[in-house]
C-alpha cells in the first residue's frame, strides 16, 4: 500500500475563478482533446469498445489487509464486471463478482475449499430505493472507470464538462476539469499540464465495507432450521453507508495496441490509503465469453454453506465494494 502514498496527495486546487469562467467550453474542449491525443489519439480511442484488465489488488479493511487476484471486464456502452478472488481465511478462496449489464445489477459470490462450515453472503440492500440506488452506483463505477482509462463516458452516464482551474504540487501542475452527470454524479479530473495524461479523479462516494464474523452453530440446525433443510443466512447489522471523499490515482502508463493505459490505480478515502490495483495485462476489444456479463460467473447464490457439528464455527464474509455516485 505504500505505492498509494504519492506526492499527488499534496495537490491543492488553486482556482483562478475569473480565468476559468472566461475560458469556458473552449478551454475544456482543448484540454480533453489534448488528453485524448496523449493517450493515443481520437481514431485509436474511438475503436476501443471493450477491455479486459487482469492483475492483483490490495485493500485495507479495518485492521485487516486483503489481497488477491482481480479482473475488470468492460464492454461499452453499458457492461462492466469486476471479479475478485482472495484467501482471507486459511486455505479458503472467496470469489466476489459485482457489476452492471444494462439495467441489471450483477452481484454474486462463491467459496472454494471453504469446507462445510463456511458461509458467504453479500451485504443487504436496504430501503425501498435500494435496487435503483445499486444500479446508479454501478453505472457510476463504470463511468469513472471509463473516464480514467479511456477519457470517455457511457451513454447511460452522459456528462457535461467544465474547466475548473489548476492544481499545483512540488512535482508540477495539473489542469482540472469538472465532469457532471445525472443525479449527483460529479468527478474532478486532473490532467498533467506537461503530458496531458490523466493523473487522478476525485469524487464523493460510499466507503466500501467489509465484515467478517464467526458464529457457533448446532448440528443440523441454525436458528431453528430443520436438519437437511437449506440454512438461512444470519442477519448481520449494517449501518447506513458513509459518504466520503475518494481520490483515484492513475500511473504506470504503458502502450497497449497504440493506446496508453494506466496499469496502476490506487484509491484513498478521506486522504487515507485504502486500496490499489496493479494490472499485469490489459486487452483491448477482447472476445468475451458468452457468460461474462451474465452475473453468475462466481458460481453460486448470494451465500453458500451449511451447518456444521455442534460447537463448530461458521464464517461469514460480507462485502460491499460499491463506492456510490
Amino acid at each position: 500500500m505504500q505505492r498509494l502514498i504519492v506526492s499527488i496527495l499534496s495537490l491543492a486546487l488553486t482556482f483562478a475563478s475569473f480565468i476559468a469562467r472566461a475560458s469556458g467550453d473552449a478551454r475544456t474542449t482543448e484540454l480533453l482533446a489534448q488528453a485524448r491525443a496523449a493517450l493515443g489519439g481520437e481514431p485509436r480511442l474511438a475503436k476501443v469498445q471493450g477491455l479486459s484488465a487482469a492483475g492483483t489488488f490490495q485493500r485495507q479493511a479495518g485492521e485487516r489487509q486483503l489481497q488477491g487476484e482481480l479482473t475488470v471486464d468492460v464492454q461499452l456502452p453499458d457492461k462492466m464486471v469486476r471479479t475478485e478472488s482472495m484467501n482471507p481465511i486459511g486455505g479458503a478462496t472467496i470469489v466476489v463478482l459485482e457489476g452492471v449489464n444494462g439495467d441489471q445489477v450483477l452481484r454474486d459470490t462463491r467459496t472454494i475449499n471453504g469446507g462445510p462450515n463456511m458461509m458467504i453472503r453479500m451485504a443487504p440492500r436496504g430501503g425501498a430505493d435500494a435496487e435503483a440506488q445499486a444500479l446508479r452506483n454501478q453505472r457510476a463505477e463504470l463511468a469513472r472507470f471509463a473516464i480514467a482509462m479511456l477519457l470517455t463516458s457511457p451513454p447511460s452516464m452522459p456528462l457535461e464538462y467544465a474547466y475548473a482551474g489548476e492544481a499545483e504540487s512540488d512535482e508540477g501542475q495539473a489542469d482540472v476539469v469538472d465532469a457532471k452527470g445525472p443525479g449527483s454524479f460529479a468527478v474532478k479530473l486532473f490532467l498533467d499540464k506537461k503530458s496531458h495524461r490523466p493523473l487522478m479523479l476525485q469524487y464523493r462516494g460510499a466507503a466500501p465495507r467489509l465484515v467478517m464474523q464467526t458464529q457457533q452453530v448446532q448440528r443440523g440446525a441454525v436458528h431453528g432450521a430443520q436438519p437437511g433443510s437449506e440454512q438461512p443466512a444470519p442477519q448481520l447489522p449494517f449501518d447506513a453507508p458513509q459518504i466520503v471523499d475518494i481520490t483515484m490515482f492513475l500511473d504506470d502508463y504503458r502502450s497497449v495496441d497504440g493506446v496508453l493505459l494506466p496499469h496502476h490505480l490506487s484509491r484513498s478515502i478521506d486522504g487515507r490509503p485504502n486500496e490499489e490495483w496493479t494490472f499485469k495485462t490489459i486487452k483491448l476489444n477482447p472476445a468475451f465469453r458468452a457468460d461474462t456479463f451474465s452475473g453468475n460467473r462466481a458460481g453460486g447464490p448470494g451465500w453458500a454453506g451449511q451447518a456444521g457439528r455442534a460447537g463448530s464455527s461458521s464464517f461469514f464474509f460480507v462485502s460491499s465494494c460499491l463506492r456510490g455516485s
